[in-house]
């Protein structure tokens, strides 16, 4: 439902020893929304002078839109500046989406009793909490590049976080359990009656940066990718590769609401089964027919170090569980081989030798692409293919690359 309210100003200026009027129109249309689902989270886009005031509970959301503007307010052609999205089950969004026609000047005012938890400032928005009290909450804000936050009335007895990166955060009046601001970059915060329950945590840009390091332990399968058909006749034929990884990984540093990266170094043991029986013959395999029915069992085991970097994508908000997407780059460093002989004597004892067997490339890149969700736990799953063949070329092998799965938790 949508109505139009023309609102007549007269402002009167002075000019010397002369006065004169002028009028100036300001025009007003009010717009109301009504949904089932809850909302959760308001997004700012730039352009806006917003504010925020809470409603009580029952009454449906309504924006007031005040602004000089003429163009847009015959019947049926106000502008929609509020969208109202959900994603399948998660609580819905309020985008106030960006102002790339409107004076500046337009005042914006949001009425809701929806209980967010979840507020974002994008790059040159501005908005002011006019009063917001939902009792016990976890709300997050965010004020991105440019941004400025004004909050005259905040009372919320749960956790609430501010954070901000270059951007102004006026805050006036706040009551309530947890605050924690974190900021970035150059960043003006004010800061007048805040009273706590617990005394409010203040850090400029530790959130941001790398400082810290996480160890994970990781389990993996991979199998060659031929991309020739001599497969079954050669001395480096591999059913599967067991992989080990001990790997430490620095915090998540944000780039935005949704993207962050993290770095990492990984340990990785594997050891591959040989389906032939083998001899090392300088720097290659050959077959060894010499050994009759009862060959040896025969591995190849390696370490290697990498250096693996992430770009990771989270689906959904603070509110909802995390889940989301990954990709990793690891350039690799391969440690020589050895190759691994066991065979039974004629005590049935079983005897083992090892020989370097200097036939793998030192240096490769493993390209991953991953999910993380609460169905894994805190864990991560991934598949992989490594970028380069698996073998030098003087070693005349197959130009194979590994491909398979890590699971790391």
């Amino acid at each position: 439902m949508k109505r139009l309210v023309l609102i007549l100003l007269f402002f009167i200026y002075h000019f010397s020893t002369f006065n004169s009027a002028k009028a100036q129109d300001l025009y007003q249309i009010e717009q109301n929304f009504e949904h089932e689902f809850r909302v959760g989270n308001l997004v700012i886009q730039s352009g806006w002078d917003a504010r925020l005031i809470q409603v009580p509970e029952g009454t449906p959301t309504r924006v007031v839109i005040t602004t000089p503007c003429a163009n847009y307010f015959e019947e049926g052609e106000e502008p929609n500046l509020l969208s109202v999205s959900r994603y399948k089950k998660y609580d819905g969004t309020y985008t106030l989406m960006q102002n790339q026609w409107m004076p500046r000047t337009t005042v914006v005012e949001i009425f809701t009793a929806q209980p967010l938890d979840d507020i974002t400032l994008e790059k040159n928005a501005r908005l002011t909490i006019a009063y917001f009290d939902f009792d016990t909450i976890d709300l997050e804000i965010t004020a991105d590049s440019g941004a400025v936050l004004i909050v005259d009335t905040l009372i919320n007895h749960g956790k609430t976080e501010i954070s901000g990166e270059d951007a102004t955060l006026d805050l006036r009046h706040l009551r309530g359990n947890i605050l924690k601001i974190w900021t970035r970059g150059v960043c003006h915060v004010t800061e007048g009656d805040i009273q706590t329950s617990i005394p409010r945590t203040k850090e400029q840009g530790k959130n941001f940066k790398i400082h810290m390091l996480n160890l994970n332990v990781g389990v993996g399968l991979s199998t060659p990718l031929w991309v020739e058909n001599s497969r079954y006749g050669s001395p480096y034929n591999t059913n599967r590769t067991f992989e080990l990884h001990i790997m430490f990984r620095s915090n998540d540093v944000p780039i935005n609401r949704h993207i962050s990266w993290d770095c990492g170094l990984d340990a990785k043991a594997a050891w591959s089964q040989l389906d032939n029986a083998v001899m090392v013959q300088g720097d290659q395999f050959v077959l060894d027919p010499s050994l009759g029915a009862t060959p040896p069992r025969q591995y190849l085991y390696w370490w290697s170090i990498g250096v693996p970097v992430t770009l990771k994508f989270e689906f959904a908000g603070k509110s909802h569980p995390t889940a989301g997407f990954f990709t990793t780059l690891t350039p690799t460093f391969n440690f020589k081989p050895r190759l691994l002989s066991k065979s039974l004597d004629a005590n049935d004892h079983w005897n083992s030798t090892t020989e370097k067997a200097d036939i793998l490339n030192r240096f490769n890149v493993r390209a991953a692409f991953g999910l993380y969700a609460p169905s894994l736990g805190k864990g991560k799953l991934e598949f992989f293919v490594d970028l380069l063949p698996t073998y030098k070329s003087s070693a005349n092998a197959p130009q194979t690359r590994m491909f398979g799965l890590n699971f790391y938790f």
